[in-house]
């Protein structure tokens, strides 16, 4: 049981950062937030943000105190009287401002307490009479409310790997002093043996809030609660109660101060999933119009370039505003035609693959006039592939579908 809700709860903690890694859009590309991209796009929410390479490494170190939280425990003390010093030391990354993960191993003491059974006798010491107190029992016996108890100090050791999110980065997108880090993750605790009772083993979940304060690019300090599920037989039973029924599950839990250092800071890159088309128009010098124009009323008409994203014939919306105005223009003329002259740049593969590639294009555009309302034999087509250029000062310009009009007169 206990490892079922320990699996359960690391793939629900694991579930924010599955959902976050999603498979961006295929109609999307991923691009550095740059001032020319804030400028055009803005700086707006739709923003996902990285780490720089092997930075964000962080190492921490902690100490406070820890208690064992056990059946019978809370009637002998209460959480502070039984405490115990502990430390951590973890090692971790932010692979964003808001996800990252940590690796810790603790150690400390813990102590408990149950009242005196003589099953006890026989659990804890090899005896061959086991009503009679072995003299090794007797310094940890103590009396209250007239019941005797005995009690137990051992050492433990943990290891643990946590899911790790800044819920105050949840909502902004600026870096702040302070933060709020959750934690969660399984892990393994050992309890050495003591006082005739063996070591015990145990797989565990651990959970934790950090209050943490930035005091420097590569320090910080933090006060942090953590909190640890074990199963019921990882203190040797002496928090159980006799002729009851125990809990599944203990735990071990406390607080504790400590420091981090931040190799190289906490830097990152700021991402925008932006369309393919804009991204070109943004990142690139814009290809220029072509050549003639045809005006009609207040519509002015120029060759227009279809552009395309590399190895795609997909028209984007953005380019379809530009199919539509010639084909209102050719809706408005019935003696103009058009020419479509499709086009793929030499990086995208290897010539045969480009003419195919730049053929599907000029079919697209081609299939999109007729849906408009423009008959085929109104249209002519052309695929060049890589093997003529529209434009020589960026080949990237070339993945494109050039729309020429043309007087009937003038159609071959």
């Amino acid at each position: 049981m206990t490892k079922k809700l320990i699996f359960i709860g690391f793939l629900l903690s694991a579930l924010p950062i599955v959902i976050n890694a999603q498979e961006m859009k295929k109609d999307t590309i991923r691009t550095e937030l740059q001032s020319e991209f804030i400028k055009a796009v803005g700086d707006s929410t739709d923003l996902v943000i990285a780490g720089n390479g092997n930075s964000n490494w962080f190492i921490s170190f902690s100490g406070g105190i820890n208690s064992l939280a056990a059946e019978a425990n809370r009637k002998y003390d209460n959480f502070l009287d039984r405490s115990r010093m502990s430390f951590r030391l973890g090692i971790g990354k932010w692979f964003t401002p808001i996800w990252g993960f940590r690796a810790q191993m603790g150690v400390g003491k813990l102590s408990g307490h149950s009242r005196l059974q003589t099953f006890y006798y026989y659990n804890i010491y090899d005896q061959g009479d086991h009503t009679t107190m072995p003299d090794e029992m007797k310094p940890y016996l103590s009396e209250k409310n007239g019941e005797y108890w005995i009690h137990r100090k051992f050492t433990y050791m943990d290891w643990s790997v946590n899911i790790i999110t800044d819920a105050v980065r949840w909502f902004t997108k600026e870096p702040q002093k302070v933060g709020l880090i959750l934690s969660a993750g399984p892990g393994f605790s050992h309890a050495f043996g003591s006082q005739g009772l063996s070591a015990n083993n145990s797989f565990s979940f651990n959970a934790g809030l950090q209050l943490n304060v930035s005091l420097h690019e590569n320090w910080d300090v933090f006060a942090e609660f953590q909190g640890t599920i074990v199963d019921e037989t990882f203190d040797g039973q002496i928090g159980g109660e006799n002729h009851q029924r125990n809990r599944a599950v203990e735990g071990y839990g406390g607080l504790s101060l400590g420091i981090t250092y931040k190799f190289g800071g906490k830097k990152f890159k700021r991402y925008a999933k932006v369309n393919p088309i804009t991204y070109e128009q943004i990142r690139y010098i814009p290809a220029p119009e072509i050549i003639s124009t045809r005006i009609h009323a207040d519509e002015k008409i120029t060759d227009f370039t279809v552009r395309f994203f590399i190895d795609k014939y997909t028209i984007e919306d953005e380019q379809k505003l530009n199919i539509d105005k010639v084909a209102r223009y050719l809706i408005r003329n019935p003696k103009a035609h058009v020419q479509l002259t499709g086009y793929a740049d030499k990086e995208t593969a290897y010539p045969e693959y480009n003419m195919k590639l730049s053929q599907r294009r000029v079919n697209n555009v081609r299939d999109y006039l007729v849906d408009c309302g423009i008959a085929p034999s109104r249209i002519t087509t052309e695929a060049k592939g890589d093997t003529q250029r529209a434009y020589d000062e960026d080949f990237r310009w070339n993945r494109a579908v050039i729309m020429k009009i043309i007087d009937n007169k003038e159609k071959n």
